[in-house]
């Protein structure tokens, strides 16, 4: 795509983003977006199909913007500190408001357009999983972790340091003090390692 195409791209993104959070997807029209974003409709149609498809296109830029900025972590200093600095980063996802406004805005469309739910559950599953399921495949090759399937023991890892974080996002409950999710992170990663840990813990962790 030339440099012009994709800053204008990028522009519709914008505009859409800011369009969805403020009105909800169902209430934000494509003539809305096209006027917020300065195209023609013509224009807008030329980039994305439908509404949809640009909503879909928002939610998966979301989604791996938030794995990209967790880095896989160090595993030379072994896997507890690992896990804590890999969990701390995920956790710290939801705790920032702006991150978690477009989730809240798929939600209230639950019912209308349940497409739209299921692709940022299948968008952000995939991201965090893929994320944790490769930090603990190489754990396991270095002896640090006991996990026969990495992708089950990475979905438990993330269940036991979210707990209730994310449906009470969703359900626009007050997440958990950032001293609360701490707290969390920390005895679902005890607990985790006292299922999948290896003897090697006790001279790395």
């Amino acid at each position: 795509m030339e440099k012009g195409a994709a800053s204008r791209k990028d522009v519709i993104r914008t505009a859409a983003r800011a369009r969805f959070l403020e009105q909800g997807f169902s209430e934000t029209s494509m003539d809305a977006i096209a006027r917020s974003a300065g195209v023609s409709k013509a224009t807008l149609y030329t980039y994305f199909a439908s509404k949809e498809a640009l909503f879909a296109d928002l939610v998966e830029i979301e989604f791996r913007a938030k794995a990209l900025r967790c880095a896989a972590p160090d595993l030379g200093h072994g896997i507890a500190p690992a896990l804590r600095v890999l969990a701390r980063e995920l956790v710290g996802c939801w705790l920032r408001r702006d991150s978690t406004a477009l989730f809240q805005a798929v939600c209230s469309e639950r019912w209308r357009f349940p497409a739209l739910c299921l692709l940022v559950f299948e968008s952000n599953q995939r991201a965090a999983l893929d994320l944790v399921t490769s930090v603990f495949e190489e754990a396991e090759q270095k002896g640090l972790l006991a996990c026969p399937d990495a992708k089950i023991a990475a979905a438990q890892l993330l269940h036991l340091v979210f707990a209730d974080m994310p449906l009470r996002i969703a359900l626009g409950i007050e997440p958990p003090s950032r001293a609360e999710a701490e707290a969390t992170l920390q005895a679902g990663i005890d607990c985790f390692l006292r299922a999948y840990g290896t003897p090697r813990l006790a001279s790395r962790g």
